[in-house]
């Protein structure tokens, strides 16, 4: 009779020979999440980068269209005049389209670009559309700009906090930025109020506006992130009636 097999030997190597332990699992998932957030950071700066690009090529639209607008646009006397914003309340509002009363004057004189008026995108690169003021005197259907002398401008633009030196402006554009604070956005509803000083000023829609580098929101005045453009009376006639001023 044969003898019996001698019993299987069992490997009995610690289990940490095996693989990786939980604790060592945890550390290097720890690590690729280190570098994962570090990768990300520079591309969301990328991308808010070129969305503001973006957003300000669309502002330099902005000033040929209005520039186009009133040269295709005349009062009885022959007077170039700038178009009216699209209201934000009200009937007919948040359709893109300007709103002028029958007697030639703007419905409000503030209130979002007139996109479709002027044949433009409706937002910027946010998802938020364009606040669009503009000077009473400069947006009569009846009474068209005058050159000599350029009416008085019931817009100002400051360039610093203390607003010492003003900038007169026949119309002012802005958007509101990558916060979107004080927008309307591309529902027609209107977007949380802005915390910092100067943003809560545009988003009142005039007559004053600031423009000013980009801030943190410990800086003063809080947060700033807006892109704000204008046209000034001297700048606009010049552009609207050549070296003659004939308008």
């Amino acid at each position: 009779m044969s003898s019996p097999a001698p019993a299987a030997q069992h490997d009995v190597r610690p289990a940490r020979d095996a693989g990786f332990t939980l604790v060592e699992l945890a550390i290097v998932l720890f690590i690729l999440t280190l570098l994962m957030a570090g990768a990300m950071t520079p591309l969301a700066r990328q991308i808010v980068e070129r969305q503001s690009a973006d957003t300000r090529r669309t502002l330099l639209d902005v000033r040929t269209a209005l520039q186009g607008y009133a040269l295709s646009h005349r009062d009885p006397a022959g007077r170039p005049y700038l178009p009216c914003p699209d209201r934000r309340e009200g009937p007919q509002a948040n359709d893109g389209q300007e709103d002028r009363l029958p007697d030639g004057s703007c419905a409000a004189p503030s209130g979002n670009l007139p996109w479709i008026s002027l044949g433009l995108a409706e937002t910027d690169a946010w998802g938020n559309r364009y606040t669009y003021a503009v000077a009473r005197a400069y947006a009569h259907a009846q009474s068209g700009i005058l050159a000599h002398p350029a009416p008085a401008a019931d817009l100002r633009v400051c360039l610093e906090r203390g607003c010492d030196h003003p900038i007169e402006a026949a119309a002012v554009w802005l958007s509101h930025g990558p916060n979107g604070l004080g927008a309307r956005n591309a529902a027609g509803r209107q977007n949380r109020a802005p915390d910092g000083t100067d943003e809560r000023e545009n988003a009142h829609g005039g007559p004053v506006f600031i423009s000013r580098p980009p801030a943190a929101a410990d800086r003063p005045g809080g947060e700033f992130d807006d892109l704000v453009q204008w046209l000034a009376p001297g700048y606009l006639i010049g552009r609207l009636c050549g070296e003659g001023g004939a308008c």
